[in-house]
Formats: C-alpha cells, sequence, structure tokens
C-alpha cells in the first residue's frame, strides 16, 4: 500500500516550489551583509567562546564524511570535467584536515544496492538527466555502506563540524539533515538511507508533480507528505552557510571572511548560485581575472581561499 495517495502526489503547489526551487537561496544570500542572526536558526555552535565541548572518548577517532562523485563526461553544469575533479579533491583536502577521514563513492557503490535497477528505469523513463541520476545514486551508494554514516556534496566545506563534534552529532540513530531538504550535509544510519531511497523510489514518476525531478526535489516532496516517524527523521535543520562567508573588501585585498559568521556555521555550501551571487555582491574569494562565467568553473580554487582564511583567522 503507497504511502502517499495519487490525490496527494498530484496536488498543486506553484508558488512552494517557485520559492523552493529558485529562491532558497537567494532569499538567505540577500540578507548575508548582516549578521546571521536575522535568518532565524537554530544553529548548534554560537560562537567560538560556545559552551560547546567534546566528549573525551571522541578526541582520538575521526569519522568518515562521504561524497558522491562519477564524471559526466565533458562536464557540465557549468564546469569542466577537471574542474569538478579539482573541486572533488579541495573538498577531501579540507575535510581531512579537520579532523575526518574521506571516501568517494561512485557508481559501482551505487551498482550494489538491489533496487538500482529499478532506480535506473524510473529515472530514464521519467527523462531526468545524467547529472540528476547521479544525485539519485548517491542514496543508494549510502544504504550500501555497512554502517550508513555520514555525506556532504563536495561542494560543502567544514566551518564548525570538527571531526570530534561529527562523532557525536551521529551518536544518536535516524536521518539527520543539516542542510533542510538540501542534501548537502546529511547523517543516517543505514537502515534510514536505505528507507529514503526506497521512498524516493516510490515516488519518482513522469507524473510527479515538482518543478524538475531531482535527489533535492523528491526530498522536499517526501518531507511535505510524510510525518517524521514515516521517514525516520531525527533532525532537520539549516545549519549550512549558503556561498561564502565574507564581506566586501577593498580592490588591493579583496573580500574578507567574517569569523562572527563562519563559526556559526557547520559548513559553507558553495552551490552554483551562491558562486553566482557572492560575484555580483563581490564576496567571491579574490581571484585575478575572474569573471561571472567562471564563478562554478573556480570553485575549487574559491574553496580553497575560502578554507585557508578560516583557518588563519577563524581557527577553532
Amino acid at each position: 500500500m503507497e504511502l502517499i495517495s495519487n490525490a496527494a502526489r498530484s496536488a498543486k503547489w506553484p508558488l512552494y516550489y517557485f520559492a523552493a526551487a529558485l529562491g532558497f537561496y537567494l532569499v538567505i544570500l540577500d540578507n548575508s551583509n548582516v549578521l546571521p542572526d536575522v535568518v532565524n536558526r537554530q544553529l548548534l555552535v554560537e560562537s567560538k567562546n560556545s559552551d560547546y565541548k567534546v566528549e573525551p572518548q571522541f578526541a582520538a577517532l575521526r569519522p568518515v564524511m562521504h561524497t558522491f562523485f562519477e564524471p559526466v563526461e565533458g562536464g557540465c553544469c557549468g564546469m569542466s570535467e577537471q574542474a569538478h575533479e579539482d573541486l572533488v579533491k579541495a573538498w577531501e583536502d579540507a575535510w581531512q584536515m579537520h579532523g575526518w577521514d574521506t571516501k568517494v563513492l561512485n557508481e559501482a557503490d551505487a551498482k550494489d544496492h538491489p533496487d538500482f535497477e529499478a532506480f535506473q528505469q524510473k529515472l530514464i523513463d521519467s527523462n531526468v538527466s545524467e547529472y540528476d541520476r547521479r544525485c539519485f545514486w548517491r542514496w543508494l551508494a549510502m544504504a550500501n555502506q555497512v554502517n550508513g554514516g555520514w555525506m556532504s556534496d563536495y561542494d560543502t566545506f567544514p566551518l564548525a563540524l570538527t571531526g570530534e563534534m561529527g562523532l557525536e552529532l551521529e551518536s544518536t540513530p535516524g536521518f539527520k539533515t543539516w542542510g533542510g531538504h538540501v542534501p548537502a550535509l546529511i547523517w543516517a544510519d543505514k537502515s534510514s538511507w536505505d528507507r529514503i531511497a526506497k521512498l524516493m523510489l516510490q515516488m519518482i514518476s513522469p507524473d510527479l508533480d515538482v518543478l524538475m525531478i531531482s535527489d533535492m526535489m523528491v526530498l522536499l516532496y517526501l518531507r511535505r507528505n510524510l510525518s517524521e516517524e514515516q521517514m525516520g527523521v531525527s533532525l532537520w535543520k539549516n545549519s549550512l552557510y549558503p556561498g561564502f562567508p565574507y564581506i566586501k573588501g577593498d580592490e588591493e585585498t579583496g573580500p574578507k571572511i567574517v569569523c562572527k559568521w563562519a563559526r556559526r556555521y557547520l559548513a559553507a555550501h558553495i552551490s552554483h548560485t551562491s558562486c553566482h551571487k557572492a560575484f555580483k555582491k563581490n564576496t567571491y574569494p579574490k581571484i585575478e581575472g575572474l569573471t561571472i562565467v567562471d564563478t562554478a568553473e573556480k570553485r575549487a580554487q574559491a574553496a580553497r581561499i575560502m578554507y585557508r582564511d578560516y583557518q588563519d583567522n577563524c581557527g577553532q
């Protein structure tokens, strides 16, 4: 018996999806010139001097942060194939320097899941792009990990989220997202990854009433139609900085990191949209000769600058 009726599946929410798909980051970024308090979020980390303490049993261990990368031949999404590879390498370096081990999953990890072929057929029948198919594959790849675990997009870079903190946050079961319906930073146990993957498989259809079939939009659809109990959700927050935690600087030095902002967020999600917005607001890390068409292509270089600035100026 399906958890969601056909009537509910065909319900129309054009205004909601328009806001979710096109305005999610833009609304937040429009407020990025003031303190993040205006976003009205409940964040785990308040400041460098917060009362957060790491339990001694977690101090010597390193959790694993996974990401998923399977190249699209010739590149995609405003980036060359090499630029994607450079961004993955920058992602690995940043998380490893922040107290984590890293693991990059790929198509082979997803194919080992028993639902892969059913997923793939539904995605093809629904005319889902090569890139967005890969976004769905990552759920299967994570469900195949022995204990589930952490996953982030490879354009998500650590700020306050150290390895020690990660070990404490994963100490209780369930499905936990710190990016809301944007799957940029998630921890879940194995059964919870598999549960969400199977719910997505149930929903994917050419007739699904979303602006586009992507894992982000299907996750949002599930969130709007199912209870937390049905989804197995134990935490659902927005604790990621949308873009670069910078303010406009002078022409010589370029934008400057704002530690008071950066320390309040677990990580920074430097999405395509946020990079484009940062360039227009002069808050994209200083790269000589950068143009607006390069903002996605040069994300690896920008991410390395941001992470170095955070380590040098806002260190834990």
